[in-house]
């Protein structure tokens, strides 16, 4: 992972739009470095990165903001431990 403030950002998306089109729209948010699709309760998992809490918190808008996705949780990482 590169420096700076990491956050995950679970998503619940509606059913009625396509999984793969939420995602088109989630690639095209800055700072937005990975998306994974999941099972479970949520349906899709966002990793970004920033400089800054106000850029992370306007990540976190951006992905709400996107259509199709219901509701959000977000997840600040602490740390971050590599196995190498």
């Amino acid at each position: 992972m590169e420096s700076g403030i990491s956050v995950f950002i679970g998503a619940v998306t509606d059913e009625k739009v396509k999984t793969a089109a939420i995602v088109e729209r989630l690639r095209g948010v800055k700072g937005v470095k990975e998306i994974y699709e999941l099972t479970g309760n949520l349906d899709v998992m966002v990793f970004a990165q920033s400089d800054s809490l106000p850029q992370i918190n306007g990540i976190v808008e951006a992905v709400r903001a996107c259509s199709g996705v219901k509701e959000t949780t977000t997840y600040l990482v602490l740390e971050t431990t590599k196995n190498v």
